[in-house]
């Protein structure tokens, strides 16, 4: 994949939300891609009025950020499965939404918009916190050495050069021979080179140590393995760091057929 075909925002005027338009806009300016901005109602004839504005303000938002092709579309019914709907039509999209709701015990047991992209969506998914960083310095791309996880380190390695930020290839591992391994072996197996910087997060907990760690990072690029099914039950990696990094998350889809 040379670059998303398209950036599809879901918006609901929310903070987290807003900053989703800002940084959707921006990247689909910087792939010159098209950007479709959607807010879904419950009943279109009855909220289109409050809906159509919200949608003109988000177009704004995006034009000044750069999108050079922005769509709009009203949506009726439930958001989550408005945008799920839309991310099955073409998978090879990236979805932006709002973080809102990912850390939310009630939000995630309610199944809010953000949770359920994050074990439903087939395409990629960039989860945006208000309020957006001044410069995008450094993104981490974390692998465990598995080929899923190469895969999510090369969607969030062209995210990172369209964000002119500096990638940073991370792994957790028990000691740093054994991370120093893992991160030799990634570089050699996707060609990377120099520039891609690499740390070892020394923690027998691999979640909680990419979680501590993202204050680091503007934005943290990590695979979806393990986000459904009994994986996410036990408590995956991919799960826990989802639901309680508090930096901007892509979660790249490596399942998808």
């Amino acid at each position: 994949m040379d670059s998303y075909p398209r950036v599809l925002v879901g918006t609901d005027g929310s903070p987290d939300a807003v900053a989703a338009v800002h940084l959707g806009a921006t990247v689909a300016g910087l792939l010159a891609v098209p950007l479709a901005i959607v807010h879904a109602v419950e009943d279109v004839e009855r909220d289109s009025h409050d809906g159509d504005l919200l949608l003109q303000e988000a177009a704004a938002v995006a034009a000044a950020a750069g999108a050079p092709d922005v769509s709009t579309l009203l949506a009726e019914g439930k958001a989550p499965q408005a945008l799920l709907a839309l991310a099955d039509e073409e998978p090879e999209q990236l979805v932006v939404v709002g973080a809102a709701g990912l850390a939310s015990t009630t939000s995630r047991l309610a199944g809010s918009t953000s949770n359920r992209l994050t074990h439903h969506s087939r395409a990629d998914v960039l989860f945006v916190r208000a309020p957006l960083p001044q410069a995008w310095n450094f993104v981490a791309l974390a692998t465990d050495g598995s080929t899923t996880s190469y895969e999510a380190v090369r969607h969030g390695l062209r995210l990172a050069h369209a964000l002119d930020a500096t990638p940073r290839l991370i792994t957790a591992a028990r000691s740093q021979e054994a991370g120093d391994d893992v991160l030799a072996a990634a570089a050699a197996g996707m060609g990377l080179d120099g520039d891609v910087e690499r740390e070892v997060l020394v923690d027998p907990q691999s979640a909680s140590a990419i979680v501590n760690a993202g204050w680091k990072y503007e934005l943290l690029a990590i695979g979806n393995r393990g986000m459904s099914g009994p994986s996410r039950l036990l408590g995956s990696i991919a799960n826990t760091v989802t639901h309680e990094l508090r930096t901007n998350l892509l979660l790249v889809n490596t399942t998808r057929g």
